[in-house]
Parts: C-alpha cells; sequence; structure tokens
C-alpha cells in the first residue's frame, strides 16, 4: 500500500544553505496547490511560503510560495527554526506587514516542514488573533498532508490526471469532514475509455497515480489488505469498493491511527462502516469522474465593502432587522441598551433610540405600523415605526430573547426565561403579533435556550436546548415537545437554520465551533465543518444554499448545500475580532455584520460585504 503511505527520511539538524544556483528545481508541487487552496480560502493573507527538506537530502528548501519565492531557494533562518518547533510573529514596520513562521505537520502529527503567513499590520491590532488564524489554517492542511515528500508530489500527478473537482474528490472530502478519525482516504477506480486504476480522489493529492500491485490485488481478490505502516502510526485497510447497487467499481484505502496492540480487527471494522457510507452515495463508476461545481462556487463568496464606526460603544450587539420599505438597518445594542438605525444602502448611522434593558432581537411589523423589540425584561417593546416612540408591550416570562417566525400562523415564537435573568428554566412563548396577545407557551426544564427554526410549511420546530446539549422538536399545534436530539459531536449547540426542501438542519455549536448538518426528520449527523468560534447569528439562504456562519474569532465560515446530500465548506472570510452577528439582505446581495468592541480592542462597527453567488445553472 505504497500508492497511499509512502515514506520519507527527514532530517531535522539545521543544515548549511544551498547555493541558489544548486536549488532543485520544484514547479508544480502539491504543496503549490495546497498554498493555493489557502489563499482562496483565506484572502486576507498576503503571501505564503511552504518550506521543507526534500526526500535523500540535507537541506531546507521553499517547496512553494505565494510570494516571489522560487521554489528550491534556500529556507531562511526563520523557516528553519520552525522545522524544530519554534514559531516566530516578526513585525516589519517598512512595509506594515506581520510574519508568522510556524511548524507544518503531516496527518500523523510528525513535523515535516515549516508555514510562513504574512499578514497586513496595523499598530494596536490583537496579535493573539493573528496567532490564531495561523494555528487553524495549519491544522487544516495538516489532513492533507501523508508525509514530507508529499509535499515535493507533482501536481496534477500525471498529465492525465483527472481535474480536481470530481465527484471521488468530493466524497472523500465530505467523509474527512464527517470522520476526524480518519488520518488519509483514498479511492481507486478505472476512469471512463481507460483500463487502469488510479487514485480518482484523495485528502493527501496524488489524483492521478496509478494502482500499484496491492490495490489491484484488492480489485482482483475481492479481499481487503490490512497493513500498519513502516513508522508503527497508521493502520491502513484496503478494501473493494462497490457502488450503491453492489457493483465493483474500484477500492478505496481508510487510513486511521495506530498504536501498539490496538485491536486491528476492530479498526478494520470501522474502515468497513466508513466504506458503506460511501459506497451509498455513488451511483455507477463513472459518476465518480463527472466534476461538479465546487470550484467555481468556491472563489470569493463575501468581499468586503463598507465600514462604519460607531465610537463611544462598548459591550455586545445583538441581531439585525431590515424594514427594506424603508430602506433602514436596526441593530440592537444589548450592553449599551439602545436600538441603533443605519440607512439600509449607505450604512450611515441615522439613531440611536434609548429606553431599553437589554433588547436582543428586533422584527418590523408593518401589518400594525409597529417595530417590535424583546429586551430581557418582562415586556416586549412595541415602537411606532415611524417615530419609534413607545406604543405598548406584550407581557411575558422575564428575558425575552431570540425570535422566531412563522408565516403560517403568522405567529412570533420568543424565548423567554434561563440564567441571564436568574431563572433555572426556560420557555418559548408564541406570540400573535397583530393583536399583541400571547397565545400558548412550552416549558423546558432548562436555564440556557438558545435559538430556534420553525417550519413555515408544517407543524414542526426545532430549538438549542444548549444547556442540555439538545435540539428539542416542538409540535406547533399542540405546543408540546415531541422529541428530544442529542448533539453528540459537540457542546453548547447555539444556533439553528432550516432547509424545509432539503428536511437538513444546520447547527452550530459553540465548544469547540462546528457546523453540523442533521436530517430533520430524524436527527441523524449527516456532515460536520469547522465552525469558527463564538458565532453568535447563523444564516442560511434558500435562493443561494449557502449557510454564513460569522465568528468573533474574526472570520465568517461560508458553507454550501450542493443537494440534500452533499454540503462543502466554501471559504473563511476574514471579518473581524467581535464580529459575531449578521442579516443578510437578499435584494441588495448583501451581508451585515456587527463588530462588537473589546475582544480586538477594533471599536464597535458594522461591515457590509457583497455576496457572489454561483451563476444559476
Amino acid at each position: 500500500m505504497r500508492s497511499l503511505l509512502g515514506g520519507c527520511c527527514l532530517i531535522l539538524a539545521a543544515a548549511p544553505a544551498l547555493a541558489a544556483a544548486d536549488a532543485p528545481n520544484l514547479p508544480g508541487t502539491y504543496a503549490l496547490e495546497l498554498l493555493e487552496q489557502v489563499s482562496r480560502a483565506n484572502p486576507e493573507l498576503l503571501g505564503a511560503t511552504i518550506s521543507a527538506v526534500p526526500p535523500k537530502t540535507a537541506h531546507m528548501v521553499v517547496v512553494a510560495s505565494t510570494e516571489q519565492r522560487p521554489a528550491g531557494a534556500p529556507a531562511d533562518p526563520d523557516d528553519i527554526a520552525a522545522l524544530q518547533g519554534n514559531t516566530a510573529s516578526k513585525v516589519d514596520t517598512a512595509s506594515s506587514r506581520l510574519n508568522v513562521h510556524i511548524p507544518l505537520h503531516d496527518v500523523s502529527g510528525d513535523t515535516v516542514g515549516s508555514l510562513h503567513l504574512v499578514y497586513a499590520y496595523k499598530t494596536g491590532v490583537n496579535m493573539a488573533a493573528f496567532s490564531s488564524s495561523a494555528t487553524r489554517i495549519r491544522d487544516r492542511l495538516q489532513r492533507r498532508i501523508s508525509h514530507a515528500g508529499n509535499l515535493f508530489d507533482p501536481f496534477p500527478y500525471e498529465p492525465d490526471s483527472p481535474p480536481p473537482n470530481t465527484y471521488a474528490q468530493q466524497l472523500v472530502d465530505e467523509l474527512l469532514a464527517s470522520h476526524p478519525e480518519i488520518e488519509i482516504l483514498a479511492i481507486h477506480a478505472t476512469p471512463p475509455d481507460s483500463d487502469y486504476n488510479i487514485i480518482a480522489g484523495s485528502n493527501i493529492g496524488r489524483v492521478g497515480k496509478k494502482a500499484d500491485n496491492d490495490d489491484m490485488r484488492c480489485i482482483f481478490t475481492g479481499k481487503p489488505n490490512l497493513e500498519v505502516n513502516s513508522t508503527g502510526k497508521r493502520f491502513e485497510s484496503e478494501m473493494p469498493l462497490h457502488d450503491r447497487t453492489g457493483r465493483l467499481v474500484g477500492a478505496v484505502g481508510v487510513v486511521v491511527a495506530y498504536k501498539q496492540d490496538d485491536d486491528k480487527q476492530a479498526l478494520f471494522k470501522h474502515a468497513t462502516v466508513i466504506r458503506a457510507e460511501m459506497e451509498k452515495k455513488i451511483p455507477d463508476s463513472d459518476s465518480l469522474f463527472r466534476t461538479t461545481a465546487v470550484g467555481a462556487a468556491a472563489k470569493a463568496p463575501l468581499v468586503l465593502r463598507g465600514r462604519t464606526e460607531l465610537p463611544g460603544y462598548s459591550g455586545d450587539f445583538d441581531h439585525f432587522a431590515v424594514d427594506l420599505a424603508g430602506n433602514r438597518l436596526f441593530l440592537a445594542a444589548e450592553d449599551h441598551g439602545t436600538l441603533e438605525m443605519f440607512d439600509l444602502k449607505s450604512g450611515r448611522h441615522l439613531k440611536s433610540i434609548k429606553g431599553f434593558e437589554t433588547p436582543h432581537s428586533v422584527f418590523p411589523l408593518p401589518q400594525t405600523h409597529r417595530v417590535l423589540v424583546t429586551d430581557g425584561s418582562e415586556t416586549v417593546k412595541l415602537l411606532d415605526d415611524k417615530t419609534l416612540a413607545p406604543a405598548g408591550n406584550i407581557k411575558l416570562h422575564p428575558g425575552a430573547d431570540s425570535i422566531g417566525y412563522d408565516a403560517g400562523s403568522g405567529h412570533l415564537y420568543i424565548v423567554t426565561g434561563g440564567k441571564d435573568v436568574k431563572l433555572k428554566e426556560s420557555w418559548l412563548e408564541e406570540v400573535d403579533p397583530v393583536t399583541a396577545q400571547k397565545v400558548s407557551e412550552v416549558h423546558f426544564d432548562a436555564d440556557h435556550v438558545e435559538a430556534l427554526a420553525a417550519q413555515q410549511h408544517g407543524p414542526r420546530l426545532y430549538i438549542n436546548v444548549t444547556d442540555k446539549n439538545d435540539l428539542a422538536v416542538v409540535d406547533k399545534p399542540s405546543h408540546k415537545i415531541v422529541a428530544r436530539w442529542k448533539i453528540k459531536e459537540a457542546e453548547q449547540n447555539a444556533l439553528v437554520q432550516l432547509d424545509e426542501a432539503t428536511h437538513r438542519l444546520f447547527v452550530v455549536t459553540r465548544k469547540p465551533g462546528k457546523m453540523l448538518v442533521l436530517d430533520a426528520d430524524s436527527g441523524a449527523t449527516l456532515a460536520q465543518f469547522e465552525a469558527p468560534g463564538r458565532v453568535d447569528q447563523e444564516i442560511f439562504d434558500p435562493a443561494s444554499h449557502r449557510i454564513y456562519a460569522p465568528g468573533g474569532e474574526g472570520y465568517i465560515g461560508v458553507y454550501a448545500e450542493e443537494d440534500a446530500n452533499h454540503f462543502v465548506e466554501l471559504a473563511h472570510v476574514p471579518s473581524a475580532t467581535g464580529a459575531k452577528t449578521a442579516i443578510l439582505v437578499p435584494e441588495l446581495k448583501r451581508l451585515y455584520v456587527a463588530v462588537s468592541p473589546g475582544e480586538g480592542k477594533t471599536g464597535a462597527a458594522i461591515l457590509w460585504f457583497d455576496v457572489n453567488t454561483p451563476p444559476a445553472d
């Protein structure tokens, strides 16, 4: 199984630098492809470089760079220090650039080289945010590197290699996201009009590499190959691969971490489960080589267009609301006790409305010429939509916070109670906004209930019971909880969005940050992705089938639902530290994001991004 595991002797001692004339020629490497992927996903980067020791040599060189650093040139001292485990962050004040040098690891955690990332730098910015960004990028690369020699592989591996956006590659990426225990995953299959097997999809490149004898034996005999690699750190199960009708289409290799005395049969059994997941998604052999639209959709999904500063504000913002007819954007300034109003198109700050305790959610009611505001007290405030003067209230349990709207009934669902108002219980209260009357309530024996999503054409409502790590399913007609689904992949499930057409739920957790895709009928987890930390608003756009997750960590996670069974992560779009709530205005193709001050010492602000959606089929 050399085709998957490979091997390389890596010399860690710092060696004399090569003269430029002696540097090997390294065009079109897999490392360069990795850096191009990093650049697309992280447009804030000014440059990126990978350095490593080529196989059978002792000198560290530049393998690939997006800057003017030729491949094969000697690595600089900071690259060499990073290879030995030392991280360095250095500011170049003359060019206003921050250079971060960090060790680069393979899938087993072994150091294989160094990663040099370049950021724009301004005096006073939060250095920890840069360090967090560099570590996140490095850790994502780790799952794409088999060993040091892998970085020097050609890309494409062969002139007739399949393109990088095949369905086989998509399957590999989806399973890798859903199974963090997988270290290496690769599909061997025969392309149409060919008579040999190649790697059709892999998380470590090498797409187009011809199958070796082990791969072919597995296919011909129908028997799996089980093997511990030469380092003793990985266990590979190479198995015949079938389509969903049971026809043989090739082989799949599943590699996981291994320790001495691990139960090999248990590892193999787990690999067969992963294979079964893959086989259910393969219609036939040819489908593995069909191209997908991932590549086009992944380019710059959001482009920053403007920023409005809000001096003198401290604390957190909460949720936005839009009055499209009135060209107004509202923002609940929860720790400031105000409702902020902006010109929707220009972003100019227009007015600050006082008189609230802790405003959380805002909902314009054009049919009654009111604006509804939840503010954590025992009443929901109603404002005149022209003057924004007080115009009544709706009495509920204390702690009114998140809002969900049901178009079928025209009613609002409001979360109340909880630890913020020193209660050990919470409620979901149904309100008729036209009559300003409470209709019903659902009780939760929980002190932390977060966001909800309601079916607009069905009886169900989904709500995060965060302190129990449950997603509760509420039957709207009976006002009863009919199911509680445990969120097992992470803690603090806080956000949820629903694609009613595909019966898919998108749940964002905070510990750690993950975006989970659930079956809305059964609660089964179908896919999972990394999400930024401290997300406080999740957005699903049914027109483009995209999900946006803005995080206080400083970037917006962008994901796409290609169909009911296929999901991809498109990009990490840089925003600002503390930018964790947002709203999408589809009519303007614009995403607004609120920057809460304090975390990044950046000052309060709102940002707005143009939304670039893929062309319609």
